[in-house]
């Protein structure tokens, strides 16, 4: 036992029950130190009441295996449409995905060039309200009798273009 306290013995004194002497066919007999001794031990196995148990499969006949095989395919078959239909879905998700990317690059370049083109306009709003002050300037020196040669050369007149 190699004192171990989990191992079991095979065998203990308890467990051996009445000793029967059998003769050569296996009958009982005598005490005969060269007969052969039977010992009952003890089944450590339990005996489970009514569940139920695992039977093992009859042969099956070859039409029940090609019902299953058809039942089979039949499964395998609706796998792969079922397969089909999720990778469709999935293309279809990507290809709406792609489109909408499309829309939104669409509309921040039309945003990008509203932009662009609110700043050109304000800028040539800027460059209107200079002008605009540069000639009221001009008008107030005239007014305040500045002659004209004096205004001209401290104040040039503002180019008048047309690139709007």
């Amino acid at each position: 036992m190699h004192d171990r306290t989990s191992s079991t013995p095979l065998s203990t004194m308890s467990s051996i029950s009445n000793l029967k002497i059998l003769d050569d066919y296996g009958r009982e007999g005598e005490l005969d130190n060269n007969k052969l001794i039977e010992v009952d031990t003890p089944t450590f196995k339990r005996v489970v009441g009514d569940l139920s148990t695992l039977e093992k499969k009859l042969q099956t006949s070859p039409s029940s295996l090609l019902s299953d095989l058809t039942e089979l395919s039949q499964l395998k078959r609706e796998q792969m449409v079922k397969k089909y239909n999720y990778q469709k879905m999935q293309f279809g998700l990507e290809q709406r995905k792609v489109e909408l990317l499309e829309q939104e690059s669409t509309i921040k370049l039309e945003k990008l060039k509203a932009e662009a083109a609110c700043e050109h306009l304000h800028v040539a709003k800027e460059q209107l309200q200079l002008k605009v002050a540069i000639l009221w300037q001009r008008v107030q020196l005239l007014k305040e009798g500045v002659p004209q040669d004096e205004i001209d050369s401290a104040l040039p007149m503002p180019e008048h273009s047309d690139d709007s």
